[in-house]
């Protein structure tokens, strides 16, 4: 009994870190830039920052950085 009560509180832990959304914000230097992304617009802005880097040496990447918020 003990056992199968340790799998289904496992299953819903599990289940709620699956159903954890989270938002990024991306900060140039110290100046927050962008707030509370989805996953979907993180990596598109990601990807539109490094072409930006590419084209113009502007931002570098060591002055970007990403904070993760979890359960906002």
């Amino acid at each position: 009994m003990i056992l199968a009560f340790a799998l289904v509180t496992r299953r819903v832990a599990l289940s709620d870190l699956m159903h954890t959304e989270e938002r990024y914000n991306i900060y140039v230097g110290d100046e927050r830039k962008f707030s509370h992304l989805t996953e979907e617009e993180y990596f598109s802005l990601m990807e539109d920052l490094a072409i930006e880097y590419y084209e113009t040496g502007s931002p570098h990447p060591k002055k970007i950085r990403t904070e993760i918020l979890r359960n906002y």
